[in-house]
Parts: structure tokens; sequence; C-alpha cells
């Protein structure tokens, strides 16, 4: 009879084997954890949170009332007086439509106390959609920024509207008129008037404007003939009411 007198022996030392190679894959895979949890984290924040456009880092400008009204006295629209204010913005081209005016070359998104404009003024009439006797200021944001999409490739102009101050009642009246002699016809007029007041708790301002154009004649007396695609300025009327509380 053959006895395997190292049988015993074997099967411990391949027991000790064993429990050595759990106990190195177990060091290991602690190793492991103990590296991933010492990584740096990675927060990622997506939001929508309405921000004023000043608080947007970038470059940003900010056109104020008398800068604009200076130009709209001398007979320049808003939209004409934003090209001539604002870096990089194109010439504002001749009639109701501000079509083409882009930001460095690229689209602006137009908004109005941060509503966008350029879905509801699609036909690109954004900059005629309020008068510049009830803007407070304009704010503007070069460049693209994520936050307002596609729309926005060029950059953000954000127009302000007037608010009313605690006191008063406080008026406020602007009126204008050019002509150039041509023609009982030739001749722009507009008015505008504005009372706001309240207390430290409520405030309301409440502003009317209207302007009136006449016909647009050249330097020998010859009347220039209307657009008729409804951009043209001549022969038509416009009324902005805004109120705000």
């Amino acid at each position: 009879m053959t006895t395997n007198t190292h049988g015993p022996p074997l099967a411990s030392a391949g027991r000790l084997i064993g429990t050595s190679a759990l106990a190195c894959l177990a060091v290991a895979a602690h190793a492991e954890e103990e590296q991933a949890i010492t990584l740096d984290e990675t927060v990622v924040v997506g939001s929508r949170a309405p921000a004023k456009i000043s608080d947007l880092p970038g470059t940003v400008w900010v056109v104020e009332p008398e800068q604009f009204m200076e130009q709209v006295r001398g007979g320049a629209s808003l939209k004409e007086a934003l090209g001539k204010l604002i870096p990089s913005l194109d010439v504002a081209p001749q009639g109701r439509t501000n079509y083409g005016q882009n930001m460095r070359g690229r689209s602006v998104l137009v908004m109005i106390d941060g509503v966008s404009l350029n879905s509801s003024r699609g036909i690109s009439r954004q900059f005629d959609s309020i008068d510049p006797f009830n803007i407070a200021r304009v704010e503007v944001l070069s460049g693209a920024t994520a936050l307002y999409g596609g729309g926005a490739t060029g950059g953000i102009i954000n127009i302000i509207t007037r608010r009313g101050d605690s006191g008063g009642p406080d008026f406020a009246t602007q009126t204008g008129a050019t002509s150039g002699f041509n023609d009982g016809d030739d001749y722009q007029a507009r008015g505008a008037q504005s009372v706001s007041g309240g207390s430290e708790r409520v405030r309301g301002r409440l502003g009317l404007a209207y302007q009136r154009n006449g016909g647009f004649y050249d330097g020998s007396g010859e009347q220039i003939i209307p657009d008729i695609s409804q951009t043209d300025l001549q022969y038509n009327r416009s009324i902005d009411l805004t109120g705000s509380l």
C-alpha cells in the first residue's frame, strides 16, 4: 500500500495561497476605492434663473437715456440711435424694420425687461415696439451666451422701461416737430406725456407717446416713392402706451 504523506501539507499550502490571493485582491480593491474617493469633485449646474444683463460675465455696455434721446431729438429712430451708440452693431436700414441689423455679424436677441421679442416680432420690428420716451436705459451684452439660446449668437440688447418713484405725482412732457417745407404733408410731429408716483410700497408709471410721419422729399423737392412692403416710415402713425406698477 502506498501512502501519500504530503497530502495534508499541500492542501494547507493551497488554502494559504488562495487566502493570500483573496487578501491581495481585497487590498487592491480597497486601494482603488480610496483612490476614487480622493478624486476632486466636479459639479455641473444648469440654471434659467432670471439675471440682469449687467451681472453676466462678458463685454457689457449701458446706453443711458440722455444718449439716445439726443439722437432721437435730431430725427433718428431708436434703431438708428442704437446703431450709432452701440459698438459692433450694424447701421439700421431705412424703414420700420431692423432686418439685417446684426451685432458682430450675427443675429442679436432683443428683449424688453428680459422678455424676448424675437419670437413675437418675427418680421424684424423689435425696435419699433417701444417709444424712446418710455425707455430708462438699454443694456447690451456683446457676444454669444448659452443662457438665451441660439438666437443670441451676436449678443443681447435688453431694453429697460421706466419705473415710477415714490412721492409725486410727477409729470413729464415731450413734444417735437420737423419739416422740410416742401409740401403740406412734409412734416413729422411727436408728443409724449407720462405720470408717475406712489408710496414706499406701491409705485407706478403710465406713459403715452404718439408720433406722426408725413411724406419724404429729396433735395430737388421731389417726393420719394413710398415702399409698398409696409416697412416705409412715410404716412404712418404710432402710439405707444406703457405702464408699470
